[in-house]
């Protein structure tokens, strides 16, 4: 197989090859257009009348999506269970942050992730949350620098 004929049928490229799965298993469905449950079954049981794993990019794909699952799952738990009382809490909290973001920016000046993290006692994710938030009420300005890549 040329390269060519690799660029068409979408090796080398995760999204054209998925696009070109995609097309084909469309076009196997037929009737008024795809169903998207129905595709899933029917590549899930072509793998398992031949025994062999789903190809690496249809195994990325469920990997991502039970990850995004896990994650729709555990915040919907936290907000059936957070009364109005925690909200109110969290946000009195997320304010002492903000007020202490700002008084560390004011004191120290221009400062990074993993030092205002540390200087607030959270982690990098949560400061990265923390500066996004600033930055968006107009508080703060972000700044962006590229990382030594030796």
């Amino acid at each position: 197989m040329s390269e060519e004929d690799g660029k068409r049928q979408g090796f080398g490229d995760p999204m054209g090859m998925g696009v070109g799965m995609a097309k084909k298993m469309m076009g196997q469905m037929g009737g008024d257009g795809p169903n998207p449950m129905a595709m899933m079954q029917k590549m899930m049981g072509q793998m398992a009348e031949g025994g062999e794993a789903p190809p690496p990019m249809m195994q990325m794909c469920m990997g991502m999506c039970g990850e995004m699952l896990t994650a729709i799952k555990r915040t919907t738990d936290m907000t059936a269970f957070a009364s109005p009382e925690l909200q109110g809490l969290f946000t009195e909290w997320l304010e002492t942050l903000e007020d202490r973001a700002i008084r560390h920016l004011q004191e120290n000046g221009a400062t990074d992730l993993t030092s205002l993290a540390k200087a607030l006692g959270i982690g990098t994710e949560s400061a990265s949350y923390l500066f996004s938030h600033l930055a968006k009420q107009g508080k703060i300005t972000l700044r962006a620098e590229l990382v030594d890549a030796s």
